[in-house]
């Protein structure tokens, strides 16, 4: 039986958001979960920053999953820890964040001309990630599919992800894209003339100058062990950054968080006159997730035993790889973030009030998220080292 090539695409760009929506918690469980399995992997396998989009990935998996069949989606929703009503907690998430004044999203599905799809499948897609179809000659006319979709991708990201789609085998059956921009200002603007190079010690005494945004105001925080935790909220959205700066002495107590921890520190917070220190800084990454998704326990999805007949009867079809594009800049005003999902698959003013004072001064590695406050779901996850 000769296996085709079916492309499942999801591309996220985004700028942190805020929304008022409340939601079922299950994409939010689903995508923190992930968010944690992937970073522990991730900082195994790398000493420098990483940055992701969880949400992005697990809507990609997740238009990937309402296909799955026996066994492929038994071990996806196993692995992951999702179910079929991932698709209706996703949907109720994008249209929130949607709803949000700030955030632009789109989805697309892409097929080889003349592809039959399930209608059970496409109905799915079209309620709950709002897709529509289009049809292309993947064979005949590859390089300009390949351009015609990452147009698509740069139109919807405001340029950010660029060229996401780097090949394109011409026997493609089917792309699946996901396309999401935001931008959000601070809450509270950090003054422009306090900025300054400081040190940021990677290890040790070693440190490389960076510069230093610096702001002494109120914000929630708590402290557990030497670790600090602060949110810094974006202006009339319902979103946070949240960072986790951990003790000199004990950077590594960053691999042990998880999302039970991380949400008794949030939970833990109260309000303190922070003298706060964070750096400006600039991050692009791409990554090929497939191994990720191997550790985690999703294989026969990337095997010729993938079943995909969810999708279309007329070939079967199979992951062949996952890759993840991320850009994110932080400066005084604003967080601007995006990130792209490749999932290619083959056949086969009030009264003052004193409040106690702290300090966070994040002059070494910081974890941060930006999340939804209402939920906690974490739509971004990063460690900033300047490595």
């Amino acid at each position: 039986m000769t296996i085709k090539i079916l492309r499942l695409l999801s591309v996220f760009a985004m700028i942190l958001i805020f929304s008022s929506c409340s939601f079922a918690s299950d994409a939010a469980q689903a995508i923190n979960n992930f968010s944690f399995n992937a970073a522990k992997i991730m900082m195994t396998n790398s000493s420098g920053d990483f940055f992701f989009s969880p949400y992005s990935i697990i809507s990609a998996f997740g238009m990937a999953y309402a296909g799955a069949s026996g066994k492929t989606a038994a071990e996806i929703e196993h692995s992951l820890g999702i179910s079929s009503d991932i698709h209706a907690s996703l949907g109720r998430l994008i249209r929130s964040l949607d709803d949000s004044g700030v955030l632009s999203s789109a989805n697309r599905i892409w097929t080889k001309d003349g592809l039959k799809l399930h209608t059970k499948f496409t109905d799915t897609l079209r309620l709950y990630y709002d897709s529509t179809v289009k049809e292309l000659d993947f064979k005949n006319n590859t390089e300009a599919s390949r351009q015609e979709i990452n147009g698509w991708i740069s139109d919807r990201t405001n340029g950010r992800i660029q060229n996401l789609l780097q090949t394109l085998d011409p026997a493609t059956r089917m792309i699946l894209t996901n396309a999401v921009y935001f931008n959000a200002e601070w809450s509270k603007k950090f003054n422009k003339k306090r900025t300054a190079n400081e040190k940021f010690y990677n290890d040790g005494d070693n440190f490389i100058e960076v510069e230093m945004m610096k702001a002494n105001s109120n914000f929630m925080f708590s402290e557990f062990d030497g670790v600090k935790i602060i949110a810094l909220p974006y202006k009339s959205c319902g979103l946070s950054m949240i960072a986790v700066l951990p003790p000199k002495e004990t950077p590594d107590v960053l691999k042990n968080i998880n999302s039970e921890i991380l949400g008794q520190w949030i939970e833990a917070m109260t309000l303190y006159d922070v003298d706060l220190w964070l750096p400006k800084f600039r991050t692009e990454n791409r990554y090929e997730l497939k191994p990720v998704f191997e550790a985690l326990g999703v294989n026969l999805a990337f095997t010729n035993s993938a079943d995909f007949s969810g999708i279309t009867d007329e070939e079967p079809l199979k992951i062949d790889e996952v890759i993840h594009q991320t850009f994110i800049q932080v400066d005084e005003e604003r967080t601007e973030a995006a990130a792209a999902t490749a999932i290619p698959m083959l056949a086969g003013s009030a009264m003052p009030v004193k409040h106690p004072k702290a300090e966070f001064h994040a002059d070494r590695p910081f974890m941060y998220f930006i999340r939804h406050d209402n939920t906690g779901t974490i739509l971004f996850m990063g460690l900033q080292s300047f490595k």
